[in-house]
């Protein structure tokens, strides 16, 4: 496929096979880096001193400087000012600590990086967690330290008093001191991603705490459908996100934290409008007419939106991929369910936290346009040639040539007019953004909470764009008596959003602010010297085309929503196996939108117009769930049995008015009269029994069965119910005899799994026969009435999915690499599509299941530790490939025409549509030759037109004419993989995360080449197509063709040459972080202090020319990829601080 010059390229190698390449080996220095680290540490070490007379605290600092090994020991029992002389060369550290302490009573145990120091005739002491006496003193005071089995701090520990809400928390060497009510007292200590260790003191005054990771992070708890389990005992294809992977991105939206984060999830940043949500596809696209988003669950909450929800106060996302995960959620699970999990108090004293950002951005990227020069030139020429396709004279001056050129474009080329300013930099803007919030989270044994309070303001990159947002949670837990535990969420917010128009498809929707900034030309000014606006759309040259600062301005849409989401979840023990939940909770939501567009000559020339809108929505959800846990030997069972039921009652009111005497005041009370209304009430409802069973023998051999039986009322009355199975199996070849020794392998699990789920996001009503009215002529008069709206569907039903996937999931070197993979085959069945139907039913068409769509590909994840100790280094990749098949499409099979995509048996949804192109006629003699576009007609090609291929005639077979039979699978919006990649570095207290997001493969097709550079020479093209065909004896580079007024040949068809390149790797955000030593955060008075500075998309390789491309049209299914000038995306700079008290 010939595609349009490439600009220089940005990076030193393709973004193709070189880019392969690059993975390979990057994944080989890693695999290499942790086997060479995995070797035990103390054994291939070797140390060299040379000290005479220094004391013994000198040479413990020696060595740890010089290694990775830290001293443990208390230090009235260690005399560290003992003089000592040691010279001794590449010896182990068993050797030098031989020599160290050889004339005293101090032993020494060595275990990895860490060495403990005691005396000799020291009992020591060991709970079953590894925690280890050094003094026992009676005392109610007791000093410790907290570390991993490797003897490295863990800052942030938390050390509780069982029974109490007495509790601190470990500094940033991990040390911790706590006055304890009696010298038997149980000291609990946490620590995220470690097993919490319960430590009897014993009255010691002094203890070392060591806390166990489990290989691989298998006891790792993760979220499913209606609870949780330890990631060891996953048999489906579930991913996560933790909080601490996006605590320093500057993210207004939850969704924000998936993108380049999870393998199978691509996640499109299509608009940097300030709130604007991602495009989420999970395994690829499913339907055709019905939503393809994720289904969200915020603690266990089912919700659509999540513009209203602070990610601060987001725990974890766990993303449900394959139908075993999703079918638990039924008619809802088809395109993948995001779990969401907010934040909760742990026991402890109160802990506040203030977390802030400020920062700026600006426009990611301008695309390369003509400069005024340029421009006039090729405008120019454009009516030079339209004048010579039509026999007109033009050895005259330009200006009276029969189509003249206009004098302003005279003025530039003869230097009167200067003026060459860029018209996007009007529009754009360095945008500051502000973040603050304020958290409070402790509590007892019994009882504890989690607030918190937030204010976040985004300007947007185009002037008079911005997103704020108030918020607030309380989550609280309460242990109310032995058996009944009680959790409450609630979580008021407000928004308020000022967007603009910012899109327009091609040079006659020039109304959008980036549309119009696209095509104006750039040798006028947008403003004229006393202020006012520059009256483009008053030019001939760009008739249609509107001021974009003016748009920007002028324009005002406003929309304030508020939302309270709150749920209550109680729990009564029945037995200690088997527990009732009962869940209720709501969701409420009020949105108020004002739009106002004023009457001026430079953007609207009509009368202003005004509208108002009010949206309430009213949600509430009901579940009562039965769970069971009971082990019999080496037998484990866990069941759930579930009732629940959720309801939707959605309110819609608007009121329009063009009949503003001015511009001054923009609500509806200042017009003379209402011109136009709507109003609306819809419903819907969903009742729902569900089950699963998980089943394991001797952790070795799992078992995870689902139903789900849906009831909706948006379906046919015989169609009401449908149900949806799940099996799921996997085996830990790990913990079998003939692998349980190894020294490679700590986890080797297979797992596969099918299962159905449905898609009941069609929309409400659609299975009714409808009356709807409408105003008819009768006699002299128009007078309203009822007819028909649309035909009955009683037999209307889901969409189903069916899946089957296959995963493994690998640990080697104790857990330091991590591999998942997985294959996925899925068939979505009973799609929704509009067919025709008998004329003698009044209709035209009607709903019906019949469409069918297959998505099938792999997915890997590999999470490696590279170094351990004073520098860490950790590693994330994912990479992800699937491709989607049409299978039916109604029992005509006719292909389904969207803009410029088309839908076809045989092929993906939504592939580019047009003429396939062959360079241009460079001269009359391949003219001659052909193929020629609509021969014999003024608009037939010429030389210097672009040649499109004949791909086939009326008959099927090419016939050397371009018409509509030539039109063809053009270029596909789909990649051949896509990728994401998060390095995480630290050194001490100092820590470096880049994040980096890619796809390779996909081609995007931007309608703005329409305008710029169809040869069309009245609106801006871009730069690359200066080396236009000028003449027979300057052909330019041969495949951009003429510039013409009035073109010919077929040049506004939709064709290759809109299609361009749409690889991208993309760097996300890079962010350093330094936390303050806890000697200096305690002489300010604060328990702790965090600075980071973070830069959001800092760099972008790519060679479309173009803004952003990663795009696709309004989310539609049948037209992705497709750029029509949205919102471009913005990069920047945040410095941000954490502080707790």
């Amino acid at each position: 496929m010939k595609k349009p010059p490439k600009s220089k390229e940005i990076l030193p190698w393709s973004l193709n096979y070189r880019l392969k390449m690059r993975f390979s080996l990057l994944f080989f220095i890693t695999i290499s880096f942790v086997i060479q680290a995995n070797s035990s540490y103390s054994q291939k070490t070797k140390i060299s001193i040379e000290r005479d007379g220094a004391t013994v605290k000198e040479v413990i600092d020696e060595i740890e400087e010089n290694t990775e090994f830290k001293f443990l020991f208390h230090s009235e029992e260690v005399d560290l000012d003992r003089k000592v002389s040691i010279k001794i060369k590449n010896a182990s550290i068993q050797t030098v600590l031989d020599l160290l302490f050889k004339e005293v009573n101090i032993s020494y145990e060595v275990d990895s990086r860490k060495i403990l120091l005691k005396k000799e005739e020291v009992e020591e002491r060991k709970t079953n967690l590894l925690s280890k006496s050094v003094m026992e003193i009676p005392q109610s005071k007791v000093n410790g330290i907290v570390t991993d089995a490797e003897g490295q701090p863990l800052p942030g520990a938390n050390v509780v008093e069982k029974g109490t809400t007495n509790g601190v928390t470990a500094d940033f060497d991990g040390n911790f001191s706590i006055d304890i009510s009696n010298s038997d007292a149980i000291l609990i200590v946490s620590f995220i991603g470690f097993k919490t260790s319960e430590v009897q003191v014993n009255g010691q005054s002094t203890i070392i705490v060591t806390l166990l990771e489990d290989t691989a992070g298998l006891d790792e708890v993760v979220v499913i459908g209606y609870g949780v389990v330890k990631k060891s005992d996953l048999t489906g294809s579930v991913s996560s996100v933790s909080a601490n992977e996006i605590k320093d991105v500057p993210i207004t939206r939850i969704d924000q934290a998936l993108v380049g984060k999870v393998a199978g999830v691509q996640v499109k940043s299509v608009s940097g409008e300030p709130g604007a949500a991602p495009q989420i596809r999970v395994r690829g696209v499913g339907s055709i007419s019905a939503g393809v988003d994720p289904l969200y669950v915020v603690d266990g909450f089912p919700i659509d939106n999540l513009q209203m929800l602070n990610p601060n106060d987001i725990e974890s996302l766990d993303i449900l991929k394959d139908a075993s995960a999703t079918a638990i959620y039924g008619s809802r699970g088809s395109n993948g369910v995001v779990l969401i999990t907010t934040k909760r108090g742990k026991a402890g004293k109160a802990v506040i936290t203030f977390d802030t950002y400020y920062g700026f951005q600006t426009v990611e990227k301008i695309p390369e346009m003509k400069n005024s020069i340029e421009q006039a030139n090729w405008f120019l020429d454009g009516l030079k040639n339209k004048n010579l396709d039509a026999g007109n004279d033009i050895s005259g001056p330009p200006t009276s040539w029969g189509f003249p050129v206009p004098q302003g474009i005279i003025d530039v080329l003869d230097g009167t007019n200067s003026y060459d300013e860029e018209p996007l930099n009007s529009i754009f803007r360095t945008a500051p953004q502000r973040h603050y919030q304020l958290t409070a989270s402790g509590g007892s044994e019994n009882i504890k909470y989690a607030f918190s309070g937030e204010y976040m303001d985004q300007d947007g990159i185009v002037v008079n764009s911005n997103f704020k947002r108030y918020s607030f949670r309380s989550n609280v837990d309460a242990q109310l008596t032995d058996r009944i535990k009680v959790k409450l969420n609630l979580s008021p917010s407000f928004t308020e959003q000022k967007s603009l128009p910012v899109t327009g498809e091609g040079c006659c929707l020039g109304s959008g602010v980036v549309a119009a900034g696209l095509q104006i030309h750039n040798f006028f000014p947008i403003q004229n010297e006393d202020g006012s606006y520059f009256n483009f759309e008053g030019l001939s040259t760009l008739a249609g085309v509107y001021n974009p600062l003016a748009v920007a301005k002028e324009t005002q849409a406003l929309e304030n929503r508020s939302q309270f989401l709150g749920n209550i979840d109680l729990e009564y023990k029945i037995l200690d196996e088997l527990k009732l939940n009962v869940m209720l909770g709501g969701r409420l939501i009020n949105t108020k939108g004002m739009r106002f567009r004023p009457s001026l000559d430079v953007f609207f020339n009509e009368p202003a117009t005004g509208r108002d809108e009010a949206i309430a929505s009213y949600n509430w959800l009901t579940e009562y769930t039965l769970n069971y846990n009971k082990s019999f030997g080496l037998h484990n069972v866990a069941g759930l049995v579930g009732f629940t039921s959720q309801k939707q009652k959605d309110e819609y009111n608007a009121l329009e008015s063009n009949l503003y005497p001015n511009n001054l005041v923009p609500t509806l009370n200042a017009a003379s009269g209402i011109t136009s209304g709507s109003s609306e009430v819809s419903e819907w409802s969903l009742l729902s029994y569900l089950a699963r069973v998980n089943y394991n023998y001797d952790n070795k051999y799992f078992l995870t069965s689902s139903v789900r039986t849906d009831g909706s009322s948006r379906f046919g009355l015989n169609n009401k119910y449908a149900t949806f199975p799940s099996v799921a199996l996997a085996w830990v070849m790990s913990q079998e005899n003939f692998l349980n020794n190894s020294s490679f392998t700590n986890l080797l699990k297979l797992r596969a799994s099918y299962g159905q789920s449905g898609n009941n996001n069609i929309g409400n009503y659609q299975q009714f026969a409808t009356i709807n009215y409408n105003k008819y002529p009768f006699g002299e008069s128009v007078v309203g009435g009822y007819g028909p709206g649309q035909i009955a569907n009683p037999l209307l039903t889901w969409e189903k999915q069916s899946q089957i996937n296959v995963g493994l999931d690998t640990g080697i070197f104790n857990g330091r690499i991590n591999l998942t993979m997985d294959y996925f085959h899925s068939t979505n069945t009973d799609l929704l599509l509009n067919v025709n139907v008998p004329s003698t039913t009044g209709f035209t068409n009607a709903l019906q299941n019949i469409g069918e769509v297959e998505n099938k590909g792999w997915e890997l994840a590999l999470n490696t530790v590279n170094f351990t100790g004073k520098f860490e280094w950790n590693t994330n990749f994912n990479i992800s490939s699937y491709k989607n098949e049409v299978i039916k499409l109604g029992p005509t099979g006719d292909p389904i025409y969207s803009g410029n995509n088309v839908t076809q048996i045989g092929e993906p949804l939504g592939m580019f549509y047009g003429y396939l192109t062959d360079g241009i006629f460079k001269n009359q003699a391949e003219l001659d030759m052909g193929p020629i576009y609509n021969p014999g007609a003024r608009d037939a090609s010429r030389v210097g037109d672009i040649r499109f291929k004949d791909v086939s005639g009326p008959d099927g077979v090419p016939d050397g004419i371009i018409d509509n039979s030539d039109n063809t699978i053009m270029g596909s919006p789909y990649p051949d993989f896509y990728y994401g990649m998060s390095n995480s570095f630290s050194y001490k207290n100092i820590n470096l995360t880049v994040n980096l997001q890619g796809s390779q493969g996909n081609d995007v097709l931007s309608v703005t080449r329409d305008a710029g550079n169809s040869g069309r020479g009245r609106v801006r093209g871009y730069a690359y197509s200066n080396n236009y065909w000028k003449s027979e004896q300057d052909p330019g580079d041969g495949f951009t063709p003429r510039p013409n007024d009035s073109p010919t040949g077929g040049a506004r068809r939709p064709s290759q040459r809109w299609v361009d390149d749409g690889s991208f790797l993309r760097i996300t955000n890079i962010t350093l972080s330094y936390q303050v030593p806890e000697e200096a955060s305690k002489k300010l008075m604060l328990n702790s202090l965090r600075l980071y500075l973070t830069a959001t998309n800092p760099f972008l390789f790519t060679n479309y020319v173009s803004f952003n491309p990663d795009v696709s049209f309004r989310g539609d299914p049948l037209r992705p990829g497709n750029e029509a000038n949205e919102y471009p995306l913005g990069k920047g700079l945040v410095l941000g601080l954490n502080v707790s008290l």
